[in-house]
């Protein structure tokens, strides 16, 4: 009867810990990343080789691209700018009807702030005011606005670049006269003067913080795609999500401090659903991670990293908030056991059945050989990971689990 017992507790902790298996191409498991044409939230981690994370996505792309806007960051990554691009030249008839966008240093294209409406420029400026660990103060809105109507009496569309323009301007005795010359009269340009508060000396760090900012994001974003040439583009997420385009924008790591912030902001103003990819881009910003946490932006969000808790800054806490509102993990082999141990909550636990089995006999005291053996069962419970740490490290190439959160399902593949 032990073998009996023994399958039927192993039947049951099947059916507890809903883990199934199944066989096929790697690329195959990107049909959970976009189930019945509806893009899901998505975590991509680990690989034997960057390869493998990348092949669910040919599947994902081939279903969103035209579709939906998509907004691809990356860390400079080649492969990815090639297969997007592979995928809408095979779907896009016309890019006119959903336009490629791919934005590097080589292609310097991305203009911050263009298209966004004043308030929505004062809130990202004050964002990244905060960032510099400055004092801000209600005069600092009115310095913004200022400078924002300089640009339309020039008229410059609000952009980085106007407004970095106007911050080269260190003789304040000139930027005093080009103000005053401004074809709004008089009245107006002491207005915006005043509103600037250069002769105030209460306010005039305000004006200061303002040009450290431009300054300083500026330096970030012209390692990610932007220009200083003071020529205005029209390309950045913003646009992009309002003409269904799919953008691929490079942001280096090591100088994203003041860019994702922005980022944040600039995705927060966008008026329509999009998608949003994350390639082994380090989100070290609290303020960025906080935007993906949202799940009423309208923003899809996929993550593909190498070691996609690292990718968090590396802390627990934020990778396993951020992961609440995932609907699927592609997990494939991860080489440290502290990584494997943080995926293996994210699968969660359950209460696995043991059955240990003993065999007793009755001996009699007038008998030289044992009577009446019988079999003695134990059962008891262990309160274990649904997916040991030992399993994910124990991947190989081509293998992956695979976590459906929808149905709760979680699927050893190959």
């Amino acid at each position: 009867m032990g073998w009996r017992n023994n399958h039927q507790v192993n039947v049951s902790n099947r059916q507890l810990s809903n883990v199934f298996s199944a066989k096929g191409k790697l690329e195959n498991v990107g049909a959970y990343l976009c189930p019945n044409s509806v893009p899901a939230n998505f975590i991509i981690s680990g690989g034997v080789h960057p390869d493998e994370r990348y092949q669910p996505l040919y599947t994902f792309f081939d279903a969103t691209i035209g579709r939906f806007p998509i907004i691809v960051l990356h860390n400079n990554d080649i492969h990815m700018e090639a297969m997007v691009t592979q995928a809408w030249q095979s779907i896009v008839s016309s890019s006119e009807c959903s336009p490629l966008w791919i934005i590097n240093q080589k292609n310097s294209e991305f203009e911050p702030f263009f298209g966004m409406n004043e308030m929505q420029v004062v809130l990202a400026l004050r964002q990244l005011a905060n960032k510099l660990n400055y004092s801000v103060t209600p005069r600092f809105e009115r310095v913004i606005k200022a400078h924002l109507s300089i640009l339309k009496e020039l008229n410059i569309p609000i952009s980085l670049s106007g407004l970095n323009y106007l911050c080269q301007f260190y003789d304040i005795g000139e930027f005093h006269e080009n103000i005053m010359a401004l074809s709004c009269g008089e009245a107006i340009s002491r207005r915006i003067w005043a509103d600037l508060g250069i002769d105030s000396e209460d306010s005039n760090s305000q004006f200061d913080l303002f040009r450290a900012v431009i300054s300083n994001l500026a330096h970030d974003a012209s390692h990610g795609g932007w220009n200083d040439d003071n020529c205005v583009s029209e390309f950045n997420c913003l646009q992009a999500i309002g003409q269904n385009a799919t953008l691929l924008l490079s942001v280096n790591d090591m100088y994203s401090e003041m860019l994702l912030p922005y980022l944040a902001e600039e995705l927060k103003a966008a008026q329509k659903p999009f998608i949003l990819i994350i390639d082994d881009t380090k989100i070290a910003d609290e303020h960025f991670q906080e935007y993906l946490r949202l799940t009423n932006s309208g923003c899809c969000c996929g993550i593909i990293a190498e070691n996609a808790v690292d990718l968090i800054s590396g802390e627990e806490n934020n990778f396993l908030h951020l992961t609440e509102r995932m609907n699927t993990f592609i997990i494939l082999k991860h080489s440290t056991g502290k990584t494997a141990t943080i995926l293996s909550e994210i699968f969660g636990r359950y209460d696995y059945t043991k059955v240990e089995m003993s065999q007793g006999t009755n001996r009699g005291f007038f008998s030289f050989l044992p009577q009446d053996r019988h079999d003695d069962l134990r059962f008891s419970t262990e309160n274990r990971y649904r997916v040991m740490p030992e399993e994910i490290i124990g991947l190989r190439a081509g293998q992956a689990i695979v976590f459906d959160t929808t149905t709760d399902q979680i699927i050893r593949y190959n």
